[in-house]
């Protein structure tokens, strides 16, 4: 398999992904939420799972043979990540990777300090709280991007660990992971990137100590999250890692599946990013003009591809969310982590919006300009029908 990545800088909108191509449903726009598995994921899937049911640890033939498929997916997102197959470990989900990847870093610490972002995910926060005695968030402005200049004065202070996530799942900023990794370096603490919504849609971030990633977030299957760890980093895990599976028995099955979704999207990571932020860029542009009190958030090109978050005035997200449902489109209110609850967005908080009424668009893989069209020609109606209570 040959590594290939891409900047998904704004571009002409292009072809679809080549076949067997996903189709994900007709108004379908919260990939965030899921996607559906990619075609070529369900056949690696369904021949692992009959020939790698044993133990992989155990010498006899179904043993080695269960083994052996379990290196290949390991030395397959490796390869697709640009690593080295010893320093990736699958665990059961993206935030059991998070939380595995915090408890080893931070094993052996007396005084436990961490420093985040402020618009870190739960997934972050919630083991970041867990595991630490003292943790420090560091501001970022109205667009979400981490204030450098905070995060070196936070770092001043004995520090064990420092979380920046790649791109805000919730808005699709990114962070200046190099200067983030330069001063984190210069202090001697390691830096975790949680890079959610980012890996298959476009470079893979490199400016990292331990980076996590969930395979849903590529089409792979929900149940299998990536941890990769740089080796000069002291890393500890509660549990030996049997044959680079952290906790538990291996699914040998959903690893040869994220392994086979990442090898199919990499290569066209690049392409489907700049069809997907040519769309995003239309949504964005149109949303001001569809109804008053709209206020699209997020840095407006150094972005996620695929993510367009707005606030409106007079109502709430999640009724607007259902007034969308109602006429066939799929989208998210709230958190990446509290979507659809009425539990306030600590993104947009952070950020200095009022955060009661947002909204997430987030294009799976495969959309088509239709489903798009859709969401700009319902989303008029659906806002007068939420704010007039109808």
């Amino acid at each position: 398999m040959t590594h290939v990545t891409a900047d998904p800088t704004p571009g002409p909108s292009s072809g679809p992904l080549p076949q067997p191509s996903p189709e994900p449903p007709f108004g379908y726009l919260d990939a965030v939420g899921g996607q559906p598995l990619l075609p070529v994921a369900l056949p690696a899937w369904q021949a692992a799972s009959a020939q790698a049911w044993s133990d992989p640890a155990r010498l006899h033939h179904a043993g080695r043979r269960a083994g052996m498929i379990l290196d290949a997916a390991r030395a397959s997102i490796a390869a697709s990540l640009g690593v080295r197959p010893p320093e990736v470990f699958f665990t059961s989900s993206g935030p059991t990777a998070v939380g595995a990847a915090i408890q080893g870093l931070l094993d052996g610490a007396a005084d436990r300090r961490v420093v985040a972002t402020a618009v870190e995910s739960l997934a972050v926060l919630s083991p970041a709280r867990r595991w630490a005695s003292d943790l420090d968030l560091v501001p970022v402005d109205r667009t979400g991007r981490l204030d450098i200049a905070a995060f070196e004065e936070v770092l001043a202070r004995p520090t064990d660990l420092a979380c920046v996530q790649a791109a805000n799942a919730e808005v699709g900023t990114r962070q200046p992971l190099d200067g983030a990794l330069a001063l984190a370096r210069s202090h001697g603490v390691p830096l975790l990137v949680h890079a959610v919504q980012v890996i298959g849609r476009g470079a893979v971030p490199q400016d990292w100590d331990v980076l996590c990633a969930s395979a849903r977030d590529w089409g792979g299957p929900a149940g299998v999250g990536i941890l990769v760890v740089r080796p000069t980093v002291r890393w500890r895990p509660e549990e030996n890692p049997d044959r680079g599976w952290v906790g538990g028995f291996p699914d040998i099955a959903g690893a040869a599946a994220a392994a086979t979704a990442l090898e199919y999207l990499q290569p066209h990571a690049g392409t489907e990013g700049r069809r997907q932020f040519a769309l995003t860029e239309r949504i964005r542009a149109m949303l001001p003009t569809l109804a008053a009190g709209i206020e699209v958030t997020g840095d407006p090109t150094d972005r996620l591809p695929h993510v367009v978050t707005f606030t409106c005035t007079g109502v709430t997200g999640e009724v607007l969310v259902q007034e969308l449902d109602r006429r066939g489109i799929s989208v998210a209110s709230g958190s990446a982590c509290t979507s659809d609850s009425r539990l306030p967005s600590q993104v947009l908080e952070a950020m200095g919006f009022a955060a009661e009424a947002s909204v997430r668009v987030s294009l799976p893989y495969g959309v088509t300009d239709a489903t798009v069209e859709a969401f700009i020609a319902a989303l008029p109606a659906a806002l007068a029908a939420a704010r007039s209570g109808a």
